[in-house]
C-alpha cells in the first residue's frame, strides 16, 4: 500500500503530513506510536513532529509500506459566504463587527464567531430571530444526542447564542435554563516532587526557563508567549502581565531562584522583542511550549494526564500549603472573584485529611 509523506504547515508550525491511499488499521496503529501525533482535520491526514528523531522512527514504523514524498499539501477554508444565505450572512456580519468594536480578545472573537456560525448554520430554514425557546431547547437536545457534545461546547454555543439574542436582538436575558448542570470538579495539581522532576529533566535551558517561569510565577500559556522584554524587571524583581485573561494588566513577584535561571537562559539567546522568541524569530507558539511540557512530563515520568495549565493550578496550591493568604494568590493568579481561587482550598483541605483516618486508629491483625 502508498503511504504519503508531505510537509505542511499548521499555526505557523512546520510539521510531517502522513496520509494512507486508503483505510488500513495496522497503518493508523503503527502511526500512533509516534510520540506527539495527531490527527489534523484541516488537512486529513495525521501529523508528526517536523524533526529527524520522528521521520526516522516513522521510516521504521512503515518499512511494510511504500512511501512516496508528495508535494507539500495546502489547505483552502471554505469561505463563510458560499455556506450562508444572503440573510444569515447578514447576521452574521452584524455579530462580528459588535465582538470587534467591543473589542473582544482575538481567541473569543474566533470561538464566538465559530459557534454562531455552527448554529446560523441551522437556521437555513427558519430565520434565528423566528426561533422560539423550545426551538432552542429541541435543537440543543438533538445536537448533544447526535454528537455527543461535552458540557464545555455546549455552553460555549449557548454563550455565542446569549451574545447575539443579548447584545445583537436587544433581547432579555433568557438562556440559563439550558445550560448544563454544572459539575464541582478539582483542578489537577503535580506535587513539589513531580515539579522538581519535571524541570530538571529539561537540557534545553529556554525549556527549562519557560516551564520555570509558569511554576513560579502562575502563569497561562497565552501569557507567556505574548510577554516581552520589557515586561521582565530584574531590578525590581517583577514580571509584568499585561492584558491578562479579560484584559486585567497585573505584576507578579520574580522569585530568585526564577532569575538565575532566566540569565543563563538569556546568555545563550539573546533576545529582541519578545521575552521566547521562535527558532526563526518572532513570537514562540503555544503548541510548542504544549510539546516540551508533554516531552519534560515523559522524561520524568510522572503525571501523564497533566498539561501546562497544570502547573498553574500547582502554583496556587503549592502557594496555599505554604500558608500564603487567598487574597495574595487571588491577585497574582489574576482572577476577578475570590470564589474562583477559594477552590483551591478544596485541594489543601483533602491534604490535610490524609493524616486523620479512624482506620489507623483499630488494631488490625
Amino acid at each position: 500500500m502508498k503511504v504519503f509523506i508531505y510537509p505542511i504547515e499548521s499555526r505557523g508550525i512546520k510539521l510531517i503530513g502522513i496520509k494512507s491511499e486508503s483505510f488500513d488499521k495496522t497503518f493508523n496503529t503503527s502511526v500512533a506510536k509516534i510520540p506527539r501525533h495527531f490527527w489534523n482535520k484541516n488537512y486529513k491526514c495525521w501529523c508528526i513532529p517536523y524533526d529527524s528523531s520522528s521521520w526516522k522512527l516513522c521510516q521504521s514504523l512503515l518499512q511494510n509500506y511504500t512511501l512516496i514524498k508528495a508535494k507539500p499539501a495546502v489547505h483552502k477554508p471554505v469561505s463563510i459566504e458560499s455556506a450562508l444565505p444572503p440573510d444569515l450572512l447578514l447576521q452574521y456580519d452584524k455579530y462580528y463587527t459588535h465582538l470587534y468594536i467591543q473589542r473582544y480578545s482575538l481567541n473569543t472573537i474566533k470561538t464566538y464567531k465559530a459557534a454562531f456560525l455552527y448554529f446560523l448554520n441551522a437556521c437555513k430554514e427558519k430565520n434565528p430571530t423566528d426561533w422560539t425557546l423550545e426551538d432552542v431547547k429541541n435543537w440543543l437536545r438533538n445536537q448533544i444526542e447526535q454528537h455527543r457534545w461535552s458540557e464545555a461546547y455546549q455552553n460555549t454555543i449557548i454563550n455565542a447564542m446569549k451574545f447575539y439574542y443579548e447584545k445583537i436582538l436587544n433581547q432579555p436575558r433568557s438562556f440559563w435554563e439550558v445550560r448544563p448542570r454544572k459539575a464541582f470538579k478539582l483542578p489537577g495539581t503535580l506535587s513539589k516532587d513531580e515539579v522538581t522532576k519535571m524541570i530538571n529533566v529539561c537540557t534545553n535551558i529556554k525549556h527549562k526557563a519557560i516551564l520555570s517561569m509558569i511554576y513560579a510565577c502562575g502563569l497561562r500559556i497565552s501569557e507567556v508567549v505574548h510577554l516581552r522584554k520589557v515586561d521582565v524587571d530584574f531590578a525590581q524583581s517583577r514580571l509584568f502581565v499585561k492584558a491578562g485573561k479579560g484584559k486585567k494588566d497585573r505584576y507578579i513577584f520574580l522569585p530568585e531562584k526564577l532569575k538565575i535561571v532566566l540569565l543563563v537562559y538569556l546568555q545563550a539567546h539573546p533576545i529582541k522583542y519578545w521575552f521566547y522568541e521562535g527558532q526563526e524569530g518572532g513570537q514562540y507558539s503555544v503548541r510548542s511550549i504544549q510539546a516540551i511540557f508533554h516531552q519534560s512530563i515523559e522524561k520524568a515520568k510522572v503525571d501523564a494526564y497533566a498539561t501546562v495549565h497544570t502547573l498553574r493550578h500547582s502554583y496556587a496550591t503549592h502557594l496555599l500549603e505554604a500558608g500564603v493568604d487567598l487574597r495574595t494568590i487571588q491577585h497574582a493568579l489574576g482572577h476577578n472573584s475570590l470564589k474562583t481561587t477559594e477552590i483551591y482550598t478544596h485541594l489543601t483541605d483533602v491534604n490535610k485529611s490524609r493524616t486523620l483516618s479512624p482506620l489507623d486508629m483499630l488494631e488490625l491483625s
